[in-house]
C-alpha cells in the first residue's frame, strides 16, 4: 500500500463535528504513515473522530478488521474506541461502493471533552488496517 493512500485513512479517521475534511481510503500493503488532526470540540462535549469499516464486496465484516490502539491518552477528556455498525464511504468502482447505502460492521471513534476542560488537549491513536497498513494519529483537541 502506498504512503498517500495511507495518509489518506489517517485524515479520514480525524474527521469530528466541526471539521470537514477529505474521505480516506486504505488497501493492502505494509504502508506507515503519521498524520497530525486538529478539532474543535465544546467544554463538556463529545465529537465523533470518524468511522472505518474493513469489508467484503458483500458488506460483511473481513477477516482481519482493523484495531485501533490508544498510544497516548488526553489529559482533558477521554477517547472511547466502539466496534459498531456505521456508514462507510468508498469510491465508485470499487466493488464495496454498493455498501455506502447501508450500515456495516466497523469501528468508531469519539472524543469525550471534560466539563472544566479548557485550551487544548493532545492524544495519540494508531490504527492497524488488518492488512499490514498502520496510521500513527496525532490528534490535537481545541476546547471551545
Amino acid at each position: 500500500m502506498s504512503f498517500a493512500r495511507i495518509a489518506l485513512l489517517a485524515a479520514a479517521l480525524g474527521l469530528s463535528a466541526c471539521n470537514t475534511g477529505p474521505r480516506a481510503y486504505i488497501y493492502a500493503g505494509g504502508s506507515q504513515a503519521s498524520v497530525q488532526r486538529t478539532i474543535s470540540v465544546p467544554r463538556g462535549s463529545t465529537a465523533s473522530l470518524g468511522f472505518a469499516a474493513k469489508i467484503n464486496p458483500d458488506c460483511s465484516r473481513a477477516d482481519s478488521p482493523d484495531r485501533v490502539t490508544l498510544t497516548q491518552a488526553p489529559s482533558q477528556g477521554r477517547v472511547e474506541i466502539r466496534r459498531e455498525a456505521g456508514y462507510a464511504y468508498f469510491r465508485p468502482g470499487n466493488p464495496r461502493s454498493r455498501c455506502n447505502t447501508q450500515r456495516v460492521p466497523g469501528t468508531k471513534l469519539f472524543y469525550h471533552a471534560g466539563p472544566n476542560a479548557s485550551g487544548t488537549d493532545t492524544f495519540s491513536y494508531d490504527w492497524y488496517s488488518g492488512s499490514g497498513g498502520i496510521a500513527h494519529i496525532t490528534v490535537t483537541v481545541n476546547i471551545l
